[in-house]
């Protein structure tokens, strides 16, 4: 394990300010970006057991969602389109570009996308 009880060797866990609050992010590993979302009541500490084998092939970013671990807290905000936001905005900060898959725990009440899953045509970008 890496520097906090959870976080396996090679990660990092980095506060991101997007969208009107600040997320707590672990990172690591390299190759296409994996976002990896947790369910409720649950952290990205969910994701503590497969994180290295994820990282050995992938760009793993596991964040801590709006309202839950070491994330703010904002009184509102917790709408699909504002998750979906919240998810654009830190892979933005850190600079990860191209497809990127995401992956959602058995509990997770919510998807990040506010309507059908996006195609390659329709999946946001940003410059």
């Amino acid at each position: 394990m890496g520097t906090a009880d959870w976080l396996p060797d090679g990660f990092t866990v980095q506060r991101i300010a997007t969208n009107d609050t600040r997320l707590s992010v672990a990172v690591g590993g390299s190759g296409p970006v994996l976002v990896l979302l947790h369910g409720w009541p649950q952290t990205s500490r969910a994701w503590a057991r497969v994180l290295p084998a994820l990282a050995r092939t992938h760009t793993v970013v596991a964040p801590d969602l709006r309202g839950t671990g070491a994330g703010d807290r904002p009184v509102d905000g917790y709408a699909k389109t504002n998750q979906a936001d919240d998810i654009r905005g830190v892979l933005k900060a850190l600079d990860l570009r191209g497809p990127v898959a995401v992956a959602a725990t058995t509990s997770a009440p919510w998807s990040p996308w506010p309507g059908p899953p996006p195609t390659p045509r329709t999946c946001p970008t940003w410059s």
